[in-house]
């Protein structure tokens, strides 16, 4: 699976670097590393609320005092929309699932529509360069990764995303038997600075840069 074999074949981006702290280029990681990186790719962010209301019914009702001068009305409400960090988390979020779906298409012109919303143009021929590896293995994606982005910093048309990336869930099927491939899950913890680039209003994934040490989500 292109990147979720990580190593054993290629990352999805048009290109990768292995970082040290220090910013400098590092080894490459070693086959039995990468066999290692596959996982839950998909990442939607589950908000919960909690109400609590106790003994309402009874406390003394209160007189608040009038106002003085006209009554006004309550400014309307209005929705500003997504900021940029949210349409950046999104976009990226969005690049998971493109991925898995581009992968479980098993076409090439299927494929590159689906990615077309989430990569850059450039990014798209070695993604179904590597899709045709899998599907020659009859290969398809099973399971999701989970992003934990850590920070997002904007610049113009420029974001980048610090991801500590679970991919302990996101693994392979064969497509003919059903049967999930044992080894094809990755890691919980992949540390990954992403670069998106803004086109046409919509955030595409560029490059994805691994660090070469660990990170807490």
């Amino acid at each position: 699976m292109s990147f979720l074999a990580a190593g054993r074949r290629r990352l999805p981006s048009a290109q990768v670097r292995l970082l040290r702290p220090d910013g400098r280029a590092g080894r490459q990681p070693r086959p039995c590393d990468l066999r290692r990186a596959r996982r839950n790719w998909l990442a939607a962010p589950a908000f919960a609320a909690a109400l609590a209301a106790a003994g309402c019914a009874s406390q003394a009702r209160v007189e608040l005092p009038r106002k003085s001068g006209p009554d006004v009305a309550p400014a309307a409400l209005t929705n500003p929309g997504p900021t940029e960090r949210q349409q950046a988390l999104t976009a990226y979020d969005g690049y998971w699932q493109a991925y898995a779906q581009g992968m479980t298409a098993r076409n090439a012109a299927a494929a590159r529509s689906i990615l077309a919303g989430y990569v850059t143009s450039a990014s798209i021929p070695p993604l179904i360069a590597a899709y045709r590896r899998d599907w020659a293995a009859h290969e398809i994606a099973y399971g999701a990764a989970v992003t934990h982005v850590l920070s997002v910093r904007i610049s113009g048309q420029h974001a980048t995303l610090h991801d500590c990336l679970d991919l302990s869930r996101l693994g392979v099927q064969d497509d003919r038997s059903g049967q999930v491939v044992p080894d094809s899950f990755g890691l919980p913890r992949l540390n990954f600075y992403v670069t998106l680039l803004l086109s046409r209003g919509r955030w595409l994934v560029s490059n994805m840069q691994p660090v070469v040490v660990p990170c807490e989500p």
